[in-house]
């Protein structure tokens, strides 16, 4: 039973090749001719979405993607806009880790600026449209309490008091100001994000700066393997954005390959490593000459991480799918409380959304079928 591989046919033409555009080795060729007026429509709004828009003014800017003058114009005016986005959101993200940590809540930035300023070697090549951080779940309510202060409110309510805490990846709150903080206490909703050694992600992590202030990400090692969870199991089809993070990655972790591999056997995750690996380096047209890219092709998975990752391979993906299989993983004495939070969530969870209990299980079943489908 083979996982679901996501195909070239799911972007438009020269994306490939401006999401791998100055990495050593890649071999997506580019066109010879300035794409027409709806090719370049198309090409613009692709890197938009999967935030590659740095490389897209890149590619143009030293002439590996031919465009006309109005063309270059154009991506130019976006990718500045874009950066002024990134310049706001870091000076919000500065703001929320210093109140956090006046109220001794200690925190990790993922994905984003730390991303951007570690690992790679041009940071404004890393584009990003909203925060994400990491608190252990101890802090969670405290965190949300405390962040309300400033103005973000929660973009749904708990199913029941506690379940973000002991179940959930985290919540997502909003601001007035325009912009989306992603609260995690684990990587990923579902049986892989129960996999993840929590407890592990609070070492030392590495120190990056923003404006001469002191924040703190993941370290190395967690960094690529949650990079691996947004890669894989992110968006349908895959973000190439995310795989384009793994590749800049690989140039430090393919060296480091032999304990990656270990922290992925110890977790349980190889097949989310193997996946994200082997899809930047097949999209992205890189070499497999290192100790990942070589391992990870040949990676078997089993029925069930085949199973597993079909929860996040297609277009029509669903929480109540994912949530069932999650059922499966918790200790015996946490699915009780489980199941009756997502059957008989608390009136504010449902408020404007199902009429009834009844309504709400009507609902999740066809979710669930749903889902299913979709899988087959």
């Amino acid at each position: 039973m083979a996982r679901r591989v996501c195909g070239e046919e799911h972007y438009p033409a020269a994306l490939l090749a401006v999401a791998a555009h100055g990495l050593p080795g890649a071999t997506r060729a580019f066109p010879t001719e300035p794409l027409g007026a709806e090719a370049w429509t198309a090409l613009l709004a692709a890197a938009r979405t999967h935030r590659v828009l740095g490389q897209l003014r890149k590619a143009v800017d030293e002439g590996d993607l031919p465009a006309h003058d109005r063309q270059a114009a154009d991506v130019r005016a976006v990718h500045r806009a874009g950066l002024l986005r990134v310049l706001s959101l870091e000076q919000a993200l500065l703001a929320l880790v210093r109140l956090l940590g006046d109220a001794g809540i200690d925190t990790r930035v993922l994905k984003g600026s730390a991303v951007a300023r570690l690992d790679y070697r041009e940071p404004a090549l890393r584009w990003f449209i909203d925060l994400d951080v990491l608190v252990r779940a101890a802090d969670f309510e405290r965190t949300v309490t405390t962040l309300g202060t400033t103005g973000l409110t929660r973009t749904l309510a708990e199913p029941s008091p506690g379940f973000d805490r002991r179940f959930d990846k985290g919540t997502t709150l909003r601001h007035a100001a325009g912009y989306e903080l992603d609260l995690h206490r684990t990587f990923v909703l579902g049986p892989w994000g129960r996999l993840v050694r929590l407890d592990s992600l609070w070492d030392d992590g590495e120190a990056f700066e923003l404006g001469g202030h002191p924040l703190r990400a993941l370290s190395r090692r967690n960094r690529f393997l949650h990079a691996c969870y947004h890669a894989a199991l992110g968006d349908w089809p895959l973000r190439l954005g995310s795989l384009r993070d793994i590749a800049e990655m690989l140039r430090w972790a393919d060296s480091d390959g032999v304990a990656i591999l270990g922290i992925a056997r110890e977790w349980g995750i190889e097949a989310i490593v193997a996946a994200a690996v082997a899809d930047c380096t097949r999209l992205l047209g890189l070499p497999a000459d290192g100790k990942l890219t070589r391992w990870a092709p040949g990676y078997v998975p089993s029925r069930r991480e085949v199973s597993w990752l079909a929860l996040h391979t297609h277009a029509n993906k669903t929480f109540a799918a994912q949530a069932l299989a999650t059922v499966r993983v918790l200790p015996w004495r946490d699915r009780a409380a489980y199941v009756r939070a997502l059957l008989l969530p608390d009136a504010e969870y449902v408020a404007g959304r199902h009429r009834s209990a009844l309504s709400r299980f009507g609902y999740a079943v066809r979710e669930v079928r749903r889902g299913r489908a979709a899988r087959s």
